[in-house]
């Protein structure tokens, strides 16, 4: 009996788990096998009636029910092909189909149509709650049914049963409610606590993968940190004693060890930078103070004023074409960087006689997107994919200065705010550099009723408004 039942549960449990792979998401799974189960219960439901139209010699009834118990069983069929929101709007359209044919040639004393009232509830079962439009489709599917029921059964009257065989398939009805009703409650609650089962151990592991990615990134910088200051000390020390062995025996030494001392020490202040820079990109995005708003015509200034004596060498100019927007919930720091790498590199890979770095805006949609454009050689776009990777330089160090890892920070900082950057150039006719940043709208004056300090003073309304 226990082989028996093992055989049955392991059955039932294949049967019921048709299309429910691993690759969709939990809650998936779960009203997957809620259709599963449904069908089953409906196949068994549709069974019962066969023999005893048969009995009653009702062939062409015993015959539509059967192509219905088909059509249900297709719908574990589409499960199985992976057409789950197929399988489930066959069963809607079935099932309603079912109890519309049944109740038109057994009889309304039968009452066959009470389960119109099953099917408007099993859209509730087979969708999740949120997915509004599918449940509205399955109601209105039972109610339509229904309605058209309610207006033609008279027609068929004459293919009906005896009222005596009506009363008995009224009886057998009422009693398959109470089962399917309690059997059905009793699977989809159990289904439902394995799906929470399931959730919460994806949660137990979640949380664990989460605390150890905390741990992990404050290990790695803590390492970044360690690591960037114990190489820049001897790093430091490499490029003075360098500096200090040219000072005092540059009149012993010939050209040749001249120049080997001077690219050592260029060798050394390069690490310098390259390991500062390292330790930047590690920091983009970490112990950062709280976002504020950002005018960024005021940033373009203040790099206009860092770079001042750049621009003087270069006979190099900003052109700023309207106004430029202030940004919501960002920080100042990191959208500083932004356009002081790209206007640099605008004036740096510009070998113009007089360079110039033009920055304009547009708003698309919920994102402003930035475009700073100069005259400079020009990047051929077959480099699209290294441009923005760290230490991917397109130039020798002799060529054109620089470490490589700018436009990553970049892009590091615009993908922290969901954004995005990328960049339309040709060889000699200079580059476009585009980067989005979010549009936040300004927030409403909330208005707040305050007690202001001090004893006997009068209430006063005071206005907060996000600038």
């Amino acid at each position: 009996m226990q082989k028996t039942l093992s055989l049955f549960n392991q059955f039932w449990t294949c049967l019921t788990s048709v299309g429910a792979s691993e690759n969709l998401e939990a809650n998936e799974r779960k009203y997957v096998r809620f259709t599963n189960v449904i069908a089953t219960l409906t196949t068994l439901a549709v069974f019962v009636y066969i023999p005893v139209s048969i009995w009653r010699q009702q062939y062409l009834l015993a015959a539509l029910q059967t192509i219905d118990m088909l059509f249900v069983l297709s719908v574990i069929w589409l499960n199985w092909l992976g057409y789950t929101n197929a399988s489930r709007y066959t069963y809607l359209l079935v099932v309603n189909g079912f109890v519309y044919i049944n109740s038109c040639f057994i009889g309304y004393e039968s009452h066959v149509h009470d389960f119109f009232y099953i099917s408007y509830i099993v859209p509730f079962l087979l969708f999740s709650v949120r997915d509004y439009r599918n449940i509205v489709f399955g109601v209105l599917a039972a109610v339509g049914a229904f309605y058209i029921y309610n207006h033609t059964y008279q027609y068929f009257t004459v293919y009906n049963l005896d009222p005596a065989m009506q009363q008995s398939i009224y009886n057998v009805n009422l009693w398959m409610k109470f089962a399917l009703f309690g059997l059905a409650i009793y699977i989809l609650s159990y289904y439902n606590y394995m799906t929470e089962s399931e959730l919460s151990d994806s949660n137990e592991k979640l949380k664990a993968q989460t605390a150890e990615l905390q741990r992990s990134n404050k290990d790695l910088e803590e390492f970044g940190s360690i690591i960037s200051h114990d190489l820049r000390a001897p790093v430091r020390s490499i490029s003075s004693f360098m500096t200090l062995l040219r000072r005092r025996y540059e009149a012993d030494l010939d050209s040749q060890a001249l120049e080997f001392i001077d690219i050592a020490r260029s060798s050394a202040e390069r690490m310098s930078r390259q390991i500062e820079d390292m330790l930047s990109y590690s920091k983009v995005a970490r112990n950062l103070p709280p976002a504020g708003t950002v005018d960024t015509n005021a940033i373009v200034r203040i790099i206009q004023m860092e770079l001042g004596e750049k621009f003087k060498e270069r006979n190099a100019q900003v052109l700023v074409r309207e106004e430029l927007p202030r940004l919501r919930e960002v920080h100042q720091t990191l959208i500083h960087h932004i356009f002081q790498n790209l206007i640099s590199n605008g004036i740096k890979f510009n070998t113009a006689a007089d360079p110039q770095v033009e920055i304009s805006h547009a708003t698309e949609g919920d994102r402003y997107v930035f475009r700073i454009r100069d005259n400079g050689i020009g990047i051929d776009t077959q480099y699209s994919g290294k441009v923005f990777q760290m230490f991917k330089r397109l130039h020798s160090e002799e060529q054109f200065e620089g470490t490589g890892i700018g436009l990553a920070i970049c892009k590091k900082i615009v993908n922290h705010y969901g954004g995005d950057i990328w960049f339309e150039s040709q060889p000699g006719a200079g580059t476009s550099f585009f980067f989005s940043l979010p549009h936040r709208p300004v927030q409403a004056t909330v208005y707040s009723i305050a007690r202001p300090a001090g004893a006997g003073m009068p209430l006063a309304a005071r206005a907060h408004s996000q600038s």
